[in-house]
């Protein structure tokens, strides 16, 4: 009996503990939910003004290209015939579109399916089921369209919106419609949304009343490739000794993908034999060499040489007596006038995490390494060790630049792979760089 007694006050205890325990995580709930709500309303009450649109208009020529889905359209205006386009396609910054859709002006209906290359238009003849060339012509530009649209500015800050599920910017806007309404009969309005990550447009619409008018452009897959190419004819390369053939021929098909060629058709023909076809107006050894590279990466502690170049190029044992040993001569992108030793290796593809490239408007393009977490510590010692020494970052055994170390590198924790290129040598670069290196370099034969 007084054993059941006992029994029974714990359980109270318990319980009543247990009751209060349980409304002290309530209220500390209540505190912290209270807590995530200020700061989430404070983060909203911080309203973007005009200048987020702005930016965000000129950071579209900062990026490699996009795809997009595009339709534009309006009624019988006057003695304007009315008018309907739908198009999609992909935009290789800056002067490389692919646009295929159709084009129905009046009773015309036009199939359009082409590219435009640096100012020169392919299109697609049936008949003769191959690329022609030409001048150009008049087919829609979606970038010049976009740009044209935004021109009037005006931009005023809606909402805070969601747009496939990424957190944006809704801006209204004055749209320059005048090439579809010059006469001003419809009374457009402009939306136009913003990504808060990226701070890229995602998507652009104009609408007027009863629908007379309509623009409507969506952007997508930012810096997914970074060029665009005419798919003329099949050319087929023959690539041995591959052993883990599927994944090396992925990596190999996402850098063929990647520099603008359409995915190559692939045949097994021997246990480690490939062929690929490619389709493409020109395809030279030295870019098929390129892709085959395993994307090797080493970043050395350079000196400059302080003896007669030709007699370091002729001897790689002096190189190591004068310089150390596993010193190595290297000439700057392959510039004789730029010689540079490497004589300690501090880095490489293993310590870095990830690579990034990106593009100004002038049209040169940088590369910056990215280093793993557990890398910090590396790079605080490099920089504290040799700041403002010559660094040497070698890719595939070719010396792609050389910078002087800068303790800002600590800042993002990453560090120049290549700077102020023009697009095709810095694009091949990083096309070996985004993905995982091949497990070694690869020949190939013409097919």
């Amino acid at each position: 009996m007084e054993r059941e007694r006992r029994k029974n006050l714990v359980f109270k205890k318990f319980f009543r503990v247990s009751d209060r325990v349980l409304f002290s995580l309530l209220v500390l709930f209540s505190i912290l939910a209270g807590c995530t709500h200020m700061i989430v309303r404070a983060k909203k009450e911080q309203i973007p003004d005009e200048n987020v649109a702005i930016s965000s208009i000129a950071r579209i020529d900062s990026i490699l290209g996009f795809f997009f889905d595009w339709q534009f359209g309006r009624e019988k205006i006057g003695l304007m015939p009315e008018l309907k386009a739908e198009f999609s396609g992909k935009v290789s910054i800056p002067d490389r579109i692919f646009l295929k859709g159709t084009l129905r002006t009046g009773d015309i209906v036009e199939k359009i399916n082409t590219y435009t290359i640096e100012g020169k238009e392919y299109t697609y003849n049936k008949e003769t089921q191959i690329w022609e060339g030409g001048a150009k012509g008049s087919f829609p530009n979606p970038l010049e369209n976009l740009k044209l649209i935004l021109s009037f500015g005006e931009f005023t800050f809606i909402k805070f919106d969601k747009y496939n599920n990424s957190e944006c910017y809704l801006f209204s806007f004055k749209p320059n419609v005048y090439f579809l309404d010059p006469i001003e009969a419809t009374k457009p309005e402009g939306f136009f949304w913003i990504s808060e990550k990226e701070g890229l447009p995602l998507r652009v619409k104009v609408s007027s009343e009863r629908r007379r008018l309509n623009w409507d452009i969506r952007l997508s897959k930012f810096n997914s490739f970074a060029n665009i190419n005419v798919p003329f004819r099949s050319q087929k390369i023959r690539v041995s000794g591959i052993k883990n053939i599927e994944r090396e021929v992925d990596l190999i098909m996402d850098r063929f993908i990647f520099l603008g060629y359409e995915k190559p058709d692939v045949t097994i023909e021997k246990i480690s034999d490939v062929v690929f076809s490619i389709k493409a107006e020109r395809l030279s050894d030295s870019i098929i060499s390129d892709i085959l590279r395993k994307g090797k990466v080493d970043l050395y502690i350079g000196t400059w040489p302080k003896d007669p170049i030709f007699e370091l190029k002729e001897n790689r044992k002096l190189v190591c007596e004068k310089y150390g040993k596993g010193a190595q001569l290297f000439f700057e992108r392959g510039i004789v006038t730029k010689p540079v030793i490497a004589v300690k290796k501090i880095l490489s593809r293993d310590a870095l995490h990830s690579f990034e490239l990106k593009n100004d408007i002038l049209g040169e393009y940088s590369i910056y390494a990215y280093l793993k977490s557990e890398g910090g510590d590396s790079l605080k010692k490099i920089v504290e060790n040799y700041l403002d020494e010559p660094m040497v970052v070698v890719v595939d055994d070719r010396a792609v630049s050389v910078s002087l170390i800068r303790d800002t590198w600590l800042v993002e924790n990453k560090i120049p792979i290549v700077k102020g290129l023009k697009g095709n040598e810095s694009i091949r670069i990083f096309t070996k760089l985004k993905n995982k290196p091949l497990e070694k370099d690869y020949d190939f034969t013409w097919d």
